[in-house]
């Protein structure tokens, strides 16, 4: 009897306490959700290249961490990742579909560019892979070792920077409005092509992540210097290099190097679009942590020479606003910063297709009795083809093709062909 009398007490106190699970059923509910169906991972450029080395790693991980679920990766390259975001935005909220894009695209939606049809403040955010600290670099060879030195110069430093109205345009006219510098762009650059030039003296200074310029600024000697980095502290590796913060004085100008920080320490996200249910966000937000912190996932990294420094839902969504929410004063620095005054000269050579390789990502003519190649981007270069939009993998030996660049060897703003 007394037995009977206890239960009767603590019965209803423990239903109390499985109802108050916060989101027990729930979760298990959503898991059952992605059993037998197939997840798209939209990654915003062409095959190839970290932010498709990225996006697949993820995908790969989260199906084995949402049991029953089928990845599939997509890429969908174009207008700067204009097309691949625009996409994933206007999807249904069904957590179906996500995928990744460049954070550059903060810069392109506060400034209003043409194309944008997605607010990075609506979408939520599984979380963020990698970081890519932006540095001022500048010639071995040359004598600066500050930015003061190179201001009191009151020289013209020839900037490597890609095309105009590019990620890497626009972080070199940030830099040199807000670093007091003055540099003459010369678009068409990729990082390894800008490293090559600066070797051969071609140009004085770069911009670009300081993983990627270890190859230049690590060497002994150093073919480089690391005159500024944008970073929230001065990184261990290089105590001596001052972060861009102590450089600037004006606060609106520091709010642009802010920009700059805050795009290079939220890389290779993983969002989805607006209006996911809340259940849903937080099984996908669970099973991207999960995949981030898998060992199997960080050897693949490590093994293909790929960091993952990771942070993860919430987190990644106040940075992504944060970086949005800038003053009309700021807004204006920012549109000066990034306008193209220089009129960019491009050059139109034309003959035989000899050769092609990587589905026509490198492909040679011979122009006045010498091979010459350009790059082809997936995204920024304009293929015709007999009059026709086409795609650089149809192009084939024996065409005729006209490359329209800044120099040869560089990424062809338009490939013109025809049989």
């Amino acid at each position: 009897m007394q037995r009977n009398r206890f239960l009767n007490l603590i019965m209803p106190v423990l239903a109390a306490a499985v109802v108050a699970l916060p989101g027990a059923g729930a979760q298990a509910a959503e898991a059952d959700y992605y059993k037998g169906k197939t997840v798209t991972y939209i990654v915003a450029t062409g095959a190839g290249g970290g932010f498709d080395f990225y996006g697949r790693l993820v995908a790969k991980h989260m199906q084995g961490n949402l049991p029953g679920s089928t990845f599939v990766v997509r890429n969908m390259p174009g207008a700067g990742h204009r097309l691949g975001t625009n996409y994933i935005y206007k999807s249904k909220p069904n957590g179906l579909t996500l995928g990744t894009f460049s954070s550059v695209l903060v810069m392109t939606q506060i400034v209003g560019s043409k194309g944008v049809r997605f607010d990075l403040a609506k979408m939520n955010f599984l979380g963020k892979a990698s970081i890519s600290q932006q540095s001022v670099l500048v010639n071995a060879k040359l004598p600066y070792r500050s930015i003061a030195e190179v201001v009191n110069s009151g020289k013209v430093l020839k900037m490597a920077t890609g095309g105009p109205g590019s990620g890497r345009w626009f972080m070199a006219k940030i830099a040199e409005s807000s670093l007091k510098t003055k540099f003459r762009m010369i678009p068409g650059y990729t990082g390894p092509d800008a490293h090559l030039a600066m070797m051969r003296g071609e140009i004085d200074v770069m911009m670009g992540s300081v993983e990627s310029n270890a190859a230049i600024a690590d060497t002994n000697p150093p073919r480089a210097r690391h005159l500024a980095i944008y970073s929230t502290k001065r990184l261990a590796k290089y105590p001596n290099v001052p972060t861009a913060y102590e450089l600037i004085k004006d606060p609106d100008q520091k709010q642009l190097a802010q920009l700059i920080t805050t795009i290079g320490e939220v890389w290779r996200v993983t969002a989805v679009p607006p209006g996911l249910p809340a259940g849903r966000l937080a099984l996908l937000r669970s099973a991207y942590k999960k995949s981030l912190q898998d060992p199997k996932l960080l050897a693949l990294a490590k093994t293909a020479k790929r960091h993952i420094v990771p942070m993860y839902g919430a987190d990644v969504d106040r940075a992504m606003r944060s970086a949005l929410n800038v003053s009309p004063k700021v807004l204006k620095l920012l549109k000066d910063a990034i306008t193209v005054r220089t009129k960019v000269t491009y050059l139109k050579h034309t003959g035989k297709v000899t050769k092609t390789k990587r589905g026509g990502r490198r492909i040679w003519i011979m122009y006045k009795g010498k091979e010459v190649k350009a790059k082809i981007s997936g995204s920024r270069t304009k293929v015709t083809l007999n009059g026709k939009p086409d795609k650089r993998k149809n192009v084939k030996p024996g065409m005729t093709c006209t490359f329209v660049y800044i120099r040869a060897g560089s990424e062809a703003k338009q490939l013109i062909c025809k049989n």
